[in-house]
């Protein structure tokens, strides 16, 4: 169930909305993971056995750890709560790649299952594995209340697609219900009109570029579609964080942020700590420092580092060998940028602009890759963006595509910059009351969100990018 379906809209979040406020505060707890539970099963229900099973291991492996002092008990606990997790995970998502990898590699043929993914999986998976290992460091410590455990790898605002919240961070939030619901419906609204009126607009001209052989277009065709599909995945995903937040907050609860405007990134280097930041900093905590990071004294043991945690961002996107290339697309720059300090050469003003401009192309050439069906229709479509081609009638359909779409582009381009903090900011020096500047923020936000509403009514409505992870 999406959160942008009337289904959501309309029926399930007013039903636990109303539930939830009008129940005892020891109830709420038990009544909100309930809801999880219904949420799931209508997105998942084969699969909802298994989600139950993998996050009641988890917790009874949590808690024994946490019972029990540092031993080879507690180790052999966190690697088999760790082997629980990755082996559903690999089984579902991996274990067909694996098949045809060999079979290709071996000339063997071998039989191929088909295999639904359970909804969420890559990232309660994640949840399940920094749950484990933060009682094992005793980086957190669990509350009286096993139901908050149960709650925290569950809850539905953030079982499909994140944001991979850690357990110490998921708390109540200090403030009365008024503000925390209002705070959490215009953050939910925010995000809904970006995944409505931009990413789902934007989609219509992506769709047409990606499904279009790469030999039937010319340059500038494909040059609108990789720099929609860009702008696409970005408030596709953002728009679906803001939404996850808000949806957590209009239950009182907090939520780690996941973006902070990616497309001002300085470096390639620093995009990582802008876009989908909580599944980077996972692989920085979980994988890359376990692994010594940037502290060995041997450099090449830094690259292998940078190596494998790029390796596993790729796979963990998809099962595929376009996501691998991908991954190490960023191990190979972010790693040049390391050894030569690239970004600071570009110490001037015009150097930074430039610097910039190559970061862009980069990371857009990067989504090329990544929402290609393999390694060489990626490399086709990157290769006809580089080289001229030219053709009539894909010139046309960019003509009338941008005709129809222009005004959304524009939007989206401005809207990856921090536009209102920036007016805001700018008013209040002004002395205009910031009061005033909030409403009339809203009141747009709010108006915004009901004429998106008339597009999903209207049936025009994509699902999440990142849904499939």
């Amino acid at each position: 169930m999406s959160f942008t379906s009337t289904l959501f809209l309309f029926v399930f979040l007013p039903v636990a909305l109303s539930f939830y406020y009008f129940s005892k505060d020891s109830f709420k707890e038990y009544l909100l993971f309930g809801f999880s539970l219904i949420f799931y099963s209508l997105g998942s229900t084969h699969f909802l056995v298994i989600f139950l099973g993998s996050i009641t291991a988890t917790v009874l492996i949590g808690r024994t750890m946490q019972a029990i002092e540092k031993s080879k008990i507690k180790t052999l606990l966190l690697v088999f709560g760790i082997v629980i997790n990755t082996g559903i995970l690999f089984y579902y998502k991996y274990s067909n790649f694996a098949i045809t990898t060999f079979s290709q590699l071996t000339g063997n043929e071998l039989e191929i299952r088909e295999l639904l993914l359970p909804l969420g999986i890559s990232f309660y998976t994640f949840k399940a594995i920094s749950y484990l290992a933060d009682v094992y460091t005793e980086k957190s410590v669990l509350g009286d209340e096993i139901i908050h455990d149960f709650l925290y790898l569950s809850i539905f605002s953030q079982i499909q697609s994140g944001p991979i919240t850690r357990y110490s961070n998921f708390k109540k939030l200090d403030c009365d219900f008024k503000d925390s619901f209002s705070n959490g419906a215009i953050r939910f609204m925010l995000g809904f009109n970006k995944k409505v009126l931009i990413a789902n607009v934007l989609a219509n001209i992506t769709k047409e570029v990606f499904n279009t052989p790469v030999n039937d277009c010319s340059t500038g065709f494909l040059w609108l579609g990789s720099i929609c599909y860009s702008l696409q995945l970005f408030f596709d995903f953002a728009g679906y964080s803001d939404m996850a937040i808000g949806l957590t907050e209009m239950f009182g609860y907090s939520c780690m942020e996941n973006f902070k405007y990616p497309y001002m990134t300085e470096s390639v280097s620093k995009f990582w700590r802008r876009w989908h930041i909580s599944l980077s900093e996972w692989f920085r905590d979980y994988i890359y420092i376990p692994l010594g990071g940037s502290r060995n004294k041997h450099k090449i043991l830094v690259y292998f580092n940078l190596f494998v945690v790029w390796v596993l961002t790729g796979i963990w996107h998809g099962a595929a060998w376009n996501f691998i290339w991908w991954g190490l697309g960023y191990f190979v720059l972010i790693s040049f940028e390391r050894l030569t300090g690239l970004p600071e050469r570009f110490s001037t003003i015009l150097g930074k602009v430039l610097y910039r401009i190559f970061t862009l192309l980069f990371i857009n050439f990067q989504w090329v890759m990544f929402n290609s069906k393999d390694i060489n229709t990626g490399l086709d479509f990157i290769k006809h963006m580089i080289v001229y081609q030219n053709n009539e009638l894909a010139n046309l359909r960019a003509i009338f595509l941008l005709k129809d779409y222009l005004f959304f582009i524009l939007i989206a381009i401005v809207f990856c910059f921090p536009v209102v903090p920036w007016v805001k900011n700018t008013l209040v020096e002004k002395e205009v009351a910031s009061k005033t500047f909030d409403i009339l923020e809203n009141t747009i936000i709010f108006i915004s969100f009901l004429w998106a509403i008339s597009f999903i009514i209207a049936g025009q409505n994509n699902p999440f990018a990142y849904a499939n992870f």
